[in-house]
């Protein structure tokens, strides 16, 4: 008996317990089966929680900026693709715009690169305190952003926008005494069953 759950322990089976009731030796041995199995039981679960953790964490990091936490490139494509596809055959409406930071590079040159994250990082709490947990706010690289606006028809989109273009406007960055004022443009296009490919 002993035996057997010993093979079944070293085959994986870690749930595998041998009753305790014999005397002696034997009944130390089955106590020490049994912990044995509890001690690899609870192990192999430390572990595949830490295993569970550490993937969640690279599949962030595989879909999230590093430097603002927003989605990246790559995530905001494949959004934008499931978009197209739900638009053509559902026919919901989206609404894309793209925004170039005007001024941004200004603020690297004369402060350098930790002043133009931490405007980076200062404009995207601003933006997705004016865009809708539906909708996907993203960092495309450098000082260009994403937004993709969700059951968003092209009328509505353009207040949004007009918003997002006031609230960079409107927005004075300071570094070391030094104030910066930011503009951005934005191009939009409305996404709806007649919209073409990603490209």
């Amino acid at each position: 008996r002993l035996a057997g759950a010993v093979e079944l322990i070293g085959q994986g089976r870690l749930d595998v317990r041998v009753s305790e009731n014999s005397g002696g030796e034997l009944h130390t041995l089955e106590c020490g089966v049994n912990s044995m199995a509890v001690s690899l039981q609870m192990a192999q679960e430390r572990m595949q929680e830490r295993i569970d953790e550490a993937t969640e964490r690279l599949s962030y990091q595989a879909s999230h900026d590093a430097l603002t936490g927003l989605v990246n490139r790559r995530e905001f494509e494949r959004r934008l693709e499931r978009a197209l596809a739900a638009a053509r055959d559902n026919r919901q409406v989206y609404a894309l715009c793209y925004l170039d930071l005007d001024q941004f590079k200004i603020v690297n040159d004369t402060c350098c690169h930790v002043a133009g994250d931490e405007l980076l990082r200062q404009l995207t709490v601003l933006l997705q305190g004016k865009v809708r947990d539906t909708d996907t706010l993203a960092r495309l690289g450098g000082d260009e952003f994403g937004v993709l606006l969700d059951n968003c028809p092209l009328q509505q989109a353009e207040i949004v926008a007009d918003l997002l273009r006031q609230t960079v406007k409107d927005f004075h960055f300071v570094w070391k005494e030094k104030a910066f004022v930011i503009g951005v443009s934005i191009g939009l296009v409305p996404i709806n069953q007649d919209t073409g490919s990603l490209d």
